[in-house]
């Protein structure tokens, strides 16, 4: 399966196109527009729909951080996105410009602009991105946008577009019909460069073609609305797929009222560390009836879940009174997105049942958080070091979350003489406890800007403890 993000290898191509009238556009689409609440795909409709959207839609020129050999650089890709408000804001995927440092866009009328990311969220592979409106207003550049439009309500067998700028080319749209609107990939753990994404929301499936640079266009309807965001496809097959809009949606708002100029819009979600399995085909052995509660396949240690003493095997029947459902795979992200909606901090009451008996426990959220931390360079030391996060510290069973852990090295600087691997977490340096990422850039600027030729570092590898010397070389 390939996430659609393409890079400047390719030949760019200037993009075609031209200003449109877009009230002009909105005239001929609403004298064509029929009763019907699932239009066909007549060629006239095919053609006001597309003459409507195109000009909102754009191509993205981006650089994003990437720590490779020790050392910060900048990858460049291209992408698509949807412009779809009138204050310059654009949707499109993580994947095509979260991380992002510098994004260029280029619109309909072939104008090139700044703009910058506002927000991103791995976990619904979503992105937001903010146009330059200084330099729209300094160009006197008009644009247009698309509306969004719902995707609780498509059928299988609907006709809808996907429209982007696919291998960098200029706007390109193809025809077909929603193939499935429940698609999930369970039990499949799907990343994008390391993360998660997937666990909140199912997925629009399409026989509509896209190719690498659709990512982050909008799929639309045949009334011209925006119901999902084409993310990803299997090469030379009639699969492809598109985040819903309505999830979408809540991301959006919740980036958008996050974000402030120093800092980008996140999505806080809730966690209690359950992890969950549909109970179809297991009814009969835990003696349950069909449709009641989901299987704790696994309780994440030191969770809330962990701490009110839920284990494996037994059956999550509700939390705060909500009945939690899962037979089929489908209907896990339904009860992922409850948990997530749950306040922080705020005791809820979840009932279940172990060994057929009924079990009330209490659990208090906490913030969800990724396995993938923030990272940044230790350029004179020769590595590169991320956060270790509660989720990473879980799944490489360490005994807590402090420190940072090494991913890269450069090769014949002092980390790499001193025998230091990507894995190892760093505990301590010079005596002084490592707490997390910020504690860890306050201690190497201190050190760098002494120019400490020997530095002592304390490393957990595996299970074990050792000691190492850095001799630095300014």
């Amino acid at each position: 399966m390939n996430f659609f993000r393409t890079s400047v290898a390719l030949s760019l191509v200037v993009l075609a196109g031209c200003a449109t009238d877009r009230g002009a556009g909105l005239r001929g689409f609403a004298a064509t527009q029929p009763a019907d609440p699932f239009p066909s795909a007549t060629p006239q409709r095919v053609t006001d729909v597309t003459n409507r959207v195109f000009p909102a839609v754009v191509r993205l020129d981006v650089a994003e951080e990437v720590y490779e050999n020790g050392k910060r650089s900048l990858q460049r890709g291209i992408g698509s996105g949807v412009i779809f408000d009138d204050q310059g804001r654009v949707l499109t995927n993580f994947h095509v410009a979260g991380r992002a440092v510098e994004i260029y866009i280029t619109l309909f009328n072939k104008e090139r602009v700044a703009a910058k990311l506002v927000g991103d969220d791995h976990w619904t592979d979503l992105a937001v991105v903010q146009l330059d409106m200084a330099e729209i207003a300094k160009k006197k550049i008009t644009f247009s946008h698309a509306d969004l439009g719902e995707s609780a309500s498509l059928k299988v067998g609907q006709d809808v577009i996907a429209i982007g700028t696919p291998f960098g080319l200029s706007r390109t749209m193809t025809l077909g019909i929603v193939s499935n609107n429940e698609r999930t990939f369970y039990p499949r753990n799907e990343t994008i460069d390391e993360y998660e994404t997937g666990q909140f929301g199912n997925w629009i499936q399409m026989d509509t073609p896209i190719a690498p640079g659709n990512s982050g266009g909008p799929l639309v309807d045949l009334n011209g609305k925006i119901v999902g965001i084409n993310t990803r496809g299997f090469s030379g097959q009639a699969l492809n797929f598109a985040i819903p809009i309505d999830l979408a949606r809540g991301v959006i708002a919740e980036i958008i009222r996050s974000a402030t100029p120093d800092t980008k819009g996140r999505v806080t979600r809730a966690d209690l560390g359950i992890v969950l399995k549909p109970l179809q085909d297991l009814e009969s052995y835990y003696d349950i009836d069909i449709n009641k509660g989901v299987l704790v396949n696994g309780v994440d240690r030191g969770s809330p879940a962990a701490v009110a003493g839920m284990k494996a095997q037994d059956i999550l029947i509700s939390i705060d009174g909500q009945p939690t459902n899962v037979r089929f795979p489908e209907e896990l992200a339904g009860v992922r997105q409850r948990i997530a909606g749950l306040a922080l901090d705020k005791p809820v009451k979840v009932m279940a049942l172990r060994g057929g008996k009924p079990l009330e426990l209490s659990m208090t959220p906490v913030k969800l958080e990724s396995a993938v931390g923030e990272e940044r360079e230790a350029k004179a030391w020769g590595f590169s070091v991320r956060d270790v996060t509660r989720a990473y510290a879980n799944e490489q069973q360490l005994d807590d979350d402090k420190g940072v852990v090494v991913t890269s090295l450069t090769k014949g600087y002092a980390a790499d003489k001193a025998d230091i691997n990507p894995g190892d977490v760093i505990r301590s340096i010079e005596g002084k406890p490592i707490e997390d990422l910020e504690a860890f850039e306050k201690i190497f600027k201190s050190l760098t800007a002494e120019k400490k030729a020997k530095v002592v570092l304390q490393v957990q590898r595996d299970r074990g403890v050792r000691t190492a010397l850095l001799k630095v070389t300014y």
